[in-house]
């Protein structure tokens, strides 16, 4: 590493170190204690920069060099659109029956039931927005906006939309709206600002892409934003403030301080040095719907989430010995707590390619 003309530390050095490290220290160290290597010399006043090129583009043309049975995975899932039906369908009997109750059952089942409802339909928002339920472009956009309905918010046509720059221009600054903003680098510091961060994460990372890369609203957006008014309009009219209130604070606390919330943490902040994509092997994968496969989702962003436990299957020398997570809990804890962790925690490229071409 060395200091580079602003001052700042910089990484020549090549992710594919990290095997070499793994053969050295085997591959259990990491798997068994990943918060526990966390301290190495990084900024903390910007990003961890390094020049490699992206990481998942080049895993994924030797996957498909080595195993192109693999294609057998890509193409929608219909089953997702009946699966998100039910959950839709699931939430509103919650809202009836738990927006009646006293005010303990009604933030404990918010945060325990409607939260985690809500936040598969996050799961199923995201995999129809790669367009992975229909083969249709425009059903996969309609059916996403009919997922928003059992959130109460307007947000699927517009994540999409970012979602979509942040796996063109991944870890490119001012182009992913994944990363965080310079702002949370310098004042997001300290375990109490830590923790107000993950309290108010919902906030962040649904007004975080609009600050650093703002679009102008399409007319899918505008449908979005209508379809919800009319929604939330007629379960306040038929059932009442309080149930729009448990529905809007179901999907709050879903992306808030909640475990299944943590994947927003544990998938690309840099816990190891020098790798920024990191999986969740874990019984939270049947809530959240396989989110925690993300390193498979970045190599192969058009298998659905059904699919992706089979592409380590199929080419498990590729992912065997990544270090992954297993405990959500724990990584929100060591993110509040540890010092060596916080926004500035992520891995950026200086340059970006496009065609072989430096722009």
């Amino acid at each position: 590493m060395f200091l580079n003309s602003q001052g700042l530390l910089e990484d020549s050095n090549q992710p594919e170190l990290l095997k070499e490290q793994e053969k050295r220290n085997g591959h259990s160290t990491f798997r068994e204690s990943i918060f526990a290597n966390t301290k190495f010399e990084k900024n903390i006043t910007y990003f961890h920069i390094m020049g490699h090129d992206e990481p998942h583009a080049i895993r994924r043309k030797q996957i498909l060099e080595k195993h192109p049975e693999i294609k057998i995975l890509f193409g929608p899932d219909i089953m997702s659109a009946w699966l998100g039906v039910g959950i839709v369908l699931a939430q509103f009997w919650c809202i009836n029956f738990f927006s009646t109750t006293n005010w303990l059952w009604y933030l404990v089942s918010s945060y325990c039931i409607g939260a985690v409802l809500s936040h598969a339909l996050h799961a199923l928002m995201h995999d129809f927005t790669h367009y992975l339920c229909f083969e249709s472009m425009q059903y996969n956009k309609l059916m996403a906006i009919f997922l928003n309905f059992g959130q109460g918010v307007p947000s699927a046509i517009t994540f999409g939309r970012y979602h979509s720059d942040h796996h063109t221009f991944m870890n490119l600054p001012d182009l992913d709206p994944d990363l965080p903003s310079q702002w949370e680098i310098d004042h997001v510091t300290g375990p109490l600002r830590k923790f107000l961060f993950m309290l108010f994460l919902p906030l962040f990372y649904s007004l975080r892409p609009m600050f650093i890369r703002p679009l102008v609203p399409n007319q899918y957006e505008i449908l979005n934003l209508v379809a919800i008014i009319i929604s939330n309009t007629l379960i306040y009219i038929y059932m009442g403030p309080s149930a729009l209130g448990w529905l809007i604070l179901s999907t709050y606390f879903g992306l808030s301080i909640h475990p299944l919330a943590a994947h927003l943490i544990t998938e690309h902040y840099e816990f190891i040095n020098r790798l920024e994509t990191y999986n969740y092997l874990g019984i939270a994968n049947f809530l959240i719907l396989n989110l925690g496969y993300h390193t498979e989702h970045h190599d192969f962003p058009n298998i659905p989430w059904s699919r992706l436990p089979l592409v380590k299957k199929i080419a498990p020398e590729f992912y065997d010995s990544l270090p992954y997570h297993t405990n959500y809990t724990l990584a929100i804890l060591a993110y509040i707590f540890d010092g060596y962790m916080g926004p500035f925690s992520r891995i950026v490229r200086k340059e970006l390619k496009l065609n072989g071409k430096t722009k």
